[in-house]
């Protein structure tokens, strides 16, 4: 015979109880087990042919629930008989209260089936089952009771197993169980708690426990909570967490520790009977909202920070005998005076993380070893601040991050590494100066050609292009051709100058080049350049200049004819009506206003916003990886600390210039 239980509270509730996620429906569990005085609890996963987890069950040996009992039990939630006390019958501390274990079950499977024994007031061992289903969450079947060869306990069989349920086997989800039960197990250590087969006791774990005791903590006006900080250092790699406990060492609710501790895998359970006050007031789900309970928090946290500094220290004692032996401490003796006592306290941490850290430094040979110490002990003397943020960003990288850096280092030098960074950085930063220089409505009225542009321009050639070299800069046409014989390896004598249409000398801003390598003989490109102040705009009579040093040197027979290849750029902000409908003809490339095949040659007029823009676009893929951010603050840094001779009064140290002025992106006409 059986008859049927149904529970007295709004379905939507229940449902949500059974979307929790497996985890903890399994230690619910395992719970329920311990407060019904189980001296011994097992989670067995049973699988099938292919694997996958089709049944759940755990089995305990506690005083099993009461016949009489199971009517009220099923049917109520919020009215456990674990409220009319905190201890069991046999003196050990409850865990719940409300009765939600046996709802959140149902997160694991489709049936649950309660097998329970108890002994009655004669001794006699009586049992009976009961069921029920995730369909029909309101409603339990209660069996009727008969004898029982067995002893008291209770099975709970999960029937009809969800599917991806991972998150509950393998090494991960018994590390788990163990940080959760870790107080409990070391506050009663006849229990025995068995998961998957696997036994779970701390000793076999090989876990380090230390208690710390906290000062009382203020959690309210002129209330002070007495508390401890239970702290376990697990052997193998786990993932941190801090449990808020009652006095007892029940886990009521977790939360990430939140602080830094290298070289440590620990559980720390945060220990107090005011937490277990504000659960009983206020639920397991709000305590971490409790302002209370967040002050042990914190209390907690600082405990934990000492403690692992103090842990710490210990690993740096016995590193240090071991460099001494190995012959690469980069001190002898004691130390000189307190500054340098701090200086190796200090030195000691970093060699230690640098240890830890850099998974090639224990096998590079003592050679190696030796010239790092130095460079790290020469860094704290120089630059201290400097190292400690290098150390933190190395520390904080995740591992396979600190993999990849061991792998780069094994095929070139951190030095190059940070030379590369500072150079696409400073690009980027000179990228932000050259705006603000052409661009901010004050600088860019001041800012000359010859005298300034045109001498932060002769530093930066990259600008217009990786491949290009300055060759000449503001230099005439003639010893153009001097500088191009040479280059061409033809050291001729010039006693005739190269001249314009109008028989004068030119002299263009800048001559770049660069050469091609070849199957066939080696050619050569030549950039010449003609930079306009920011104010001026690219007009007819700039255009006229440009075209008469392109004749200039291509009418010249004494200029290489047959390897090499020439291009002459007019660059400004903005270009006027006759020289952008120049620049726009449908025959040719966007920008292009005069094209000769013989000798090959190309006439540009272009604007800094099209330079801008082609320099930024070669480095997004550096700036991109590298995570680098250039600022307006930034640029006139760096034009500051690179070309402050050649910066116009608006730029100078001391003066800012107004961000915002003229768009880049409107100034290409």
């Amino acid at each position: 015979m059986s008859r049927t239980v149904t529970v007295k509270v709004q379905p939507d509730h229940l449902e949500k109880l059974a979307r929790c996620s497996a985890p903890v429906a399994v230690s619910e569990l395992i719970w329920n087990a311990l407060d019904a005085d189980a001296t011994r609890v097992e989670v067995c996963l049973h699988r099938g042919a292919l694997g996958a987890i089709e049944e759940i069950r755990v089995e305990d040996d506690g005083h099993g629930i009461p016949h009489e009992s199971a009517g009220d039990l099923f049917a109520s939630l919020g009215g456990s008989w674990k409220r009319r006390g905190r201890t069991q019958g046999i003196g050990r501390a409850l865990h719940g209260k409300d009765g939600k274990g046996r709802f959140r079950a149902f997160a694991l499977g489709e049936t649950v089936e309660w097998q329970t024994r108890w002994r009655d007031d004669g001794g006699a061992v009586l049992g009976y089952a009961v069921q029920g289903s995730r369909g029909r969450l309101s409603r339990f079947t209660v069996d009727d009771p008969e004898p029982s060869d067995d002893g008291s306990g209770t099975s709970v069989v999960v029937t009809g197993v969800r599917e991806h349920l991972g998150s509950i086997e393998g090494a991960d989800a018994i590390q788990r169980v163990a940080q959760e039960f870790a107080p409990y197990l070391l506050q009663y250590p006849n229990v025995e708690l068995v998961y998957d087969a696997t036994r779970i006791q701390l000793n076999d774990l090989d876990a380090r426990q230390t208690t710390l005791d906290l000062e009382p903590v203020k959690v309210g006006e002129g209330h002070f909570a007495e508390a401890s900080l239970l702290v376990v250092e697990w052997s193998s790699a786990t993932e941190r967490g801090l449990y808020l406990c009652d006095a007892d060492g029940i886990a009521l609710a977790s939360m990430a520790p939140g602080i830094r501790a290298p070289r440590f895998h620990f559980t720390a359970y945060l220990r107090s009977s005011y937490i277990r006050e504000v659960a009983a007031e206020k639920g397991d789900e709000l305590l971490e909202m409790d302002a209370g309970v967040q002050s042990l928090v914190d209390a907690a946290k600082e405990a934990l920070r000492r403690h692992f500094r103090e842990r710490l220290a210990e690993f740096a004692l016995e590193a240090v005998e071991r460099w001494r032996e190995e012959r690469i401490y980069p001190y002898e003796g004691e130390p000189a005076d307190p500054v340098e006592a701090v200086e190796r306290q200090v030195f000691d941490v970093v060699a230690l993380n640098v240890q830890a850290y850099l998974p090639a430094f224990e096998e590079s040979d003592a050679g190696s070893k030796r010239l790092s110490f130095r460079l790290i002990r020469e860094a704290l003397r120089e630059s201290p601040q400097a190292l400690t943020r290098i150390l933190t960003e190395a520390i904080g990288l995740p591992r396979e991050r600190q993999l990849e850096l061991a792998r780069l280092l094994e095929r070139t030098t951190l030095s190059a590494i940070i030379s590369a960074t500072r150079l696409v950085a400073d690009r980027l930063d000179f990228l932000r100066g050259l705006e603000a220089l052409v661009f901010d409505p004050q600088s860019k009225k001041e800012t000359l050609e010859r005298q300034q542009l045109h001498r932060v321009i002769a530093e930066e050639t990259w600008i217009f292009g990786e491949h290009f070299a300055l060759s000449n800069s503001d230099e005439s046409l003639t010893e153009v051709l001097r500088k191009h014989r040479r280059f061409l390896g033809d050291d001729v004598v010039i006693d005739e100058p190269v001249t314009r249409e109008d028989g004068s000398e030119g002299f263009p801003d800048l001559v770049c080049s660069r050469e091609i390598p070849r199957s066939r003989a080696e050619e050569h490109e030549f950039l010449v350049v003609e930079l306009k102040r920011p104010s001026v705009k690219v007009d007819s009579e700039g255009l006229t200049q440009i075209k008469r040093y392109a004749n200039a040197i291509m009418g010249d027979e004494r200029f290489d004819q047959e390897r090499s290849r020439w291009e002459f750029w007019i660059v400004s902000n903005e270009v006027d009506v006759i020289a952008q409908r120049e620049r726009s003809q449908p025959s040719r490339d966007f920008g292009i206003v005069q094209v000769g095949e013989k000798p090959p040659h190309v006439i540009r007029a272009r604007t800094w916003s099209e330079i801008l823009n082609e320099a930024r676009s070669r480095l997004s893929l550096f700036q991109k990886r590298l995570e680098l951010e250039a600022t307006h603050d930034s640029g006139l840094c760096y034009l500051r600390e690179t070309h402050a001779k050649y910066l116009p009064d608006s730029l100078r140290e001391g003066q800012e210039a107004e961000p915002g002025g003229e768009d880049p992106a409107q100034a290409a006409g």
